[in-house]
Parts: structure tokens; sequence; C-alpha cells
């Protein structure tokens, strides 16, 4: 039965190389939009986890408004010393990792490359082993009081620029080591678009010594000792109040029940295992809108499967006939039909694999060779696996089979006489 159903299709080269196409086409779009689905939550998950370890916490207030999440009031918005201590003798918590604020917006400015800089931002402080892991300066620690301070900025600074500034204003892209070492000073209380009836503070030095992920976008970060210094000479009560705690717990599997005694102390408690599972969330529905679009495209080659071999039992009449008189079952005629079927399925499930594959590849190479180099640049846009090409190709084999399967039981109802006489 396979050999002839093979025989069948190469007797009609151009109508199986057609009807395979199809197929071959469907296939094609829906491992691209399952592989570059996959590789879209990869990624967002892979760029959320490199700044986020899974065993960290980050807790804040609840934020009364927006303004207030980002500029705090009086010392609204803040945790105190009580709260910190209370949150570190927490069963299952290792360390407590505080980061504190300037108690006023202040400018940062820059002398760069001939041209003098200004802009406004936040002045945070974190303890040392805190960002540990990605300081880069000379000394042992950076909670002295030895000026120079230490800063680390956010990478999404850096990404920003690279993406939209510099493509957008014709300027060359950066990267960490072209700021290295450049020098910036802290003007506290000062602002260049919100005016202060505050006496502004001297200038404090300090010097980039590159970017973190763990650092707030909206400003500068220096030693902990340093913030609490410039608060102590602006507002006492700041000197021991934190805009976030980072908790870090002993293991992955306690940090909700850690996470869910926080947030029974009336805090905010942001867990990346909850992060990531939103993510994976998200990016699945995008999954099944993606894989939808692939199957419709697959059902409509269904359809010319279908309706190839409905033309075949009426082309091929005489010969079904022929086969019931030599002694042929019914059931041997729908096979011949469903091998046929299988074998296009096979066939064409194949080359739209191929076909996907080296389009994803080309694809991936050109959309990455274009964008910058930045913090959450993917390694690649697609992701797949052999099980899921041996997935695909079964069901390639299956619809085949399935679309066919109706024209096939048409054939093996004929009657060999009518068949025979019919012209």
């Amino acid at each position: 039965m396979r050999s002839l159903a093979l025989k069948n299709l190469t007797s009609r080269p151009a109508r199986t190389i057609l009807t395979a196409s199809g197929i071959a086409i469907g296939i094609t779009a829906l491992t691209l939009m399952l592989s570059l689905s996959e590789g879209l939550k990869t990624a967002a998950i892979q760029g959320f986890t490199s700044n986020s370890a899974l065993t960290q916490l980050t807790v804040q207030e609840k934020p009364q408004n927006t303004v207030m999440s980002i500029f705090p009031v009086n010392g609204h918005n803040l945790i105190d010393q009580a709260v910190l201590n209370d949150i570190s003798r927490l069963d299952h918590v290792k360390t407590v990792y505080p980061e504190m604020i300037y108690s006023s917006v202040s400018s940062l400015e820059v002398s760069w490359l001939s041209q003098g800089l200004q802009t406004d931002a936040m002045v945070f402080g974190v303890p040392y082993d805190f960002i540990a892991d990605e300081y880069k300066g000379s000394r042992e620690s950076w909670d002295d009081a030895v000026t120079p301070y230490p800063a680390l900025i956010s990478k999404k600074i850096m990404d920003i620029y690279n993406f939209t500034v510099a493509p957008a204003s014709g300027l060359p892209t950066l990267s960490e080591n072209d700021l290295h070492s450049v020098d910036v000073k802290i003007l506290p209380g000062q602002s260049t678009f919100f005016p202060s009836s505050a006496t502004p503070a001297d200038a404090i030095p300090a010097q980039i010594i590159g970017f973190s992920g763990k650092t707030s976008l909206v400003g500068i970060t220096i030693p902990l000792n340093a913030v609490r210094q410039m608060n102590l000479a602006r507002d006492p009560k700041y000197t021991d109040r934190y805009i976030h705690l980072y908790v870090q717990v002993d293991n992955a599997a306690n940090v909700e029940g850690v996470r869910s005694r926080i947030r029974d102390m009336g805090l905010d408690a942001i867990s990346p295992v909850a992060e990531i599972q939103t993510i994976s969330e998200n990016m699945t529905i995008v999954e099944i809108g993606l894989g939808m679009v692939g199957l419709i495209i697959l059902i409509v080659a269904g359809l010319m499967i279908a309706s190839t071999f409905l033309s075949a039992v009426g082309e091929r009449k005489h010969e079904i006939g022929l086969f019931r008189a030599l002694g042929a079952s019914k059931s041997d005629i729908r096979k011949i039909f469903l091998y046929e079927a299988a074998i296009l399925g096979l066939g064409g499930g194949l080359a739209g694999i191929i076909i996907a594959i080296i389009t994803a590849l080309t694809t991936n190479k050109l959309i990455l060779d274009a964008i910058p180099e930045i913090s959450f640049k993917p390694d690649s846009l697609f992701s797949y696996n052999p099980w899921m090409f041996i997935l695909i190709l079964c069901f390639s084999i299956i619809l085949s089979v399935f679309f066919a399967f109706i024209p096939a039981g048409m054939a093996a109802r004929l009657n060999p006489l009518d068949a025979l006489t019919q012209e």
C-alpha cells in the first residue's frame, strides 16, 4: 500500500508539489510563530532574572499616589529602621539591604566630550554588599567618606540612549567603558525644573564606576553612608528611613512565605517569581495568538488537501474500480489515499520545518545586528527544540490524514461496476 501510494504521488508530480507546498507554507508559519513567541518569552524572563535574584524580595511602603512613590514628602512612603529590624528577624531571611534616598531633588553636572550637561536626578544610597558583584572601583569598599564618591547608574539609561537618542540624533552608541571614571558633580537641593526655597548644599564630587541593573532609573547611586550624611545635613529624620529594602531569602522555596509575612506588615513585597509568572502568563497569551495565526494558515492548507483528494477520487474512478474488481477491499482503497495524505504531510512538514529554521536564523541575524548593544538584548529572538519539531511534524501528518479522510471514504464506497463503466 505504501509503495503504491508513493507511486501514485510521483505519477502526478505537479499536483504533489503544489499540495506539499501548501502544507510546507502552513508548517513554516506555525513553526515560526511558536518559536518566536517562545523566544520572546525566554528573552523577557532572562532579562528580568538577570537583574533580580530569585531569592530576593523588593520591599517598599504602599504608595498613596505615583508622585509620592518617587518623591517622598515629609518622610511619607519611607520605611523606618524599626521595620527593617523586624524584617531582619523573620524566619528564612538572610540579609536585608536598605536603599536610602536623599530627601530633596538634586542635579547632576557632567562635563563630557567638551560639553557641559546638567540634569535633575534623585540620589540613592545602598550598602557595599548589595552591589559588590558590580563594583569596579579601586577601593575595597565604597562606604568610606573619601571623595569623589564612586557612583553607579542604571543600565537602562545607557539602553535608552543607545536605542533611541543615538540613532535619532546620529550620535555614536556608547559602552560602559566610554563613561567609566567620568567625573560627576552632585548638586544637592538644586533643580533645573523645580524651584526650591532651600539653600543649596555644596557640590559633592562623584565618579562613575559602572552601570548596574540594581539601581534606579531616575537617579544616581552612591554609598549609603554618603547619602546618610547628606540627609543629616538637610533633615536628620531621613537618616534612618529607606525607600526600599532588598530582602535576601535563604531559599527560593521560602520566598512566598516571607513575602506573605511582609505583606501582612502592610508593606509591598515584589517577588521575582511572581513577576516571572506574570510575564509567562502574558507571553502565553501572545504565544496562543501567534499559534492560532499559524494554525489558520495550516487549516487552509488542509482544505487544499481535501480539495485535491476530492478531485483525485473523480479522476481515478477507473483505477479504483479496477482495484476493487481485482479483490481490493474498501479498507485497502481507503488506506491508499490515507497513505498518500500521510506522505504529503511528512514531506510538506519536513520542508516547512527546514524553511522555518533557515528563515529564523536569517531574520534573527538581521534584526539583532540592527539593534544596538543594550543590556536586555537577547541572544536569539527564536527558541526551538527537537521536541517542538517532532510534535509539529506529527501534527502535519495527522492534519493531512484528517482532511483526506472524507475523500478516502468516498473512494472506498465507490461501486466497482459503476466505477468501471462510468465515463
